[in-house]
């Protein structure tokens, strides 16, 4: 947390915030949050455009540099307009020209930004899978990538190397909506059951960016607001699941794992 749709609820905030403003300076207020691979010059630009790859926001800039924001666990970006002084778990900050700025925010200490030339994408990313939201995540994806998994499929669709992105809450809300058990090895998996795996993660992921993401503990979007996609969620941390059955907690892959074994036989 946060996964996909909390990353990209983010980064459509701030593209309705900071493009075209310019970046002066980055200060770090815990030790290693910055791990800048480039001068302080090369990220005082404009802000050109907001994007994701997976969980990573790409801040890029007008000068072939971009600052690339990693929330991980408990990070958040809190948009600013009046100077005050850090908060208690502030661990950096990007200051603009207008004297406006993003706190970064985060409890655990274990995100990150970098500042990188855009052509170092293909290297930074190199571990990185397909986007699910894209055309090229198809049933023909799944078939290519799974074949040779014996894995559980809730292990396969959490390995960022596969698919790009998703995480523990919505693996969880795919595989119930899809029917599948998780511990259920990936490659014993039919066509039939890949196809519902593709449909249900572009619709659960469209649909909690549709509700600005799941805010279950530390999660808020730019404004600190929360999103509301936890008010949908039919499995993740419930005791029963939409037709009344007793959901399964467990652990697989050191991930909590909730499931209904009437509802997810496959």
């Amino acid at each position: 947390m946060p996964e996909l749709p909390e990353v990209q609820t983010v980064v459509n905030d701030l593209q309705e915030i900071i493009l075209g403003k310019e970046i002066v300076s980055i200060e770090e207020f815990y030790p290693n949050t910055i791990r800048l691979t480039c001068d302080d010059s090369d990220y005082s630009a404009k802000v050109l455009q907001v994007d994701r790859r997976g969980k990573y926001i790409l801040i890029i800039l007008d000068n072939d540099f971009a600052v690339i924001v990693h929330l991980r666990m408990t990070g958040k970006l809190i948009y600013e307009e009046l100077d005050q002084a850090p908060l208690k778990h502030e661990r950096a900050r990007i200051n603009f020209s207008d004297n406006s700025y993003l706190r970064f925010d985060d409890v655990r200490t274990f995100g990150t930004i970098d500042c990188i030339p855009q052509a170092d994408f293909p290297h930074y990313f190199r571990n990185l899978g397909i986007e699910p939201l894209s055309d090229d995540f198809n049933l023909n994806y799944l078939q290519d990538n799974i074949k040779k998994i014996s894995a559980p499929i809730k292990s396969f669709l959490l390995d960022q190397r596969k698919i790009a992105g998703l995480g523990n809450i919505y693996a969880c809300e795919v595989l119930y909506r899809s029917g599948i058990n998780p511990l259920k090895a990936a490659n014993k998996l039919t066509d039939k059951d890949l196809a519902k795996i593709v449909k249900e993660i572009k619709s659960v992921l469209q649909q909690a960016i549709e509700c600005n993401g799941t805010t279950i503990s530390d999660y808020r979007r730019v404004d600190d607001k929360t999103g509301s996609f936890q008010n949908f969620l039919q499995v993740y941390g419930k005791n029963i699941c939409p037709k009344g059955h007793d959901i399964d907690k467990i652990k697989i892959g050191g991930r909590s794992t909730y499931f209904c074994k009437i509802c997810q036989k496959e």
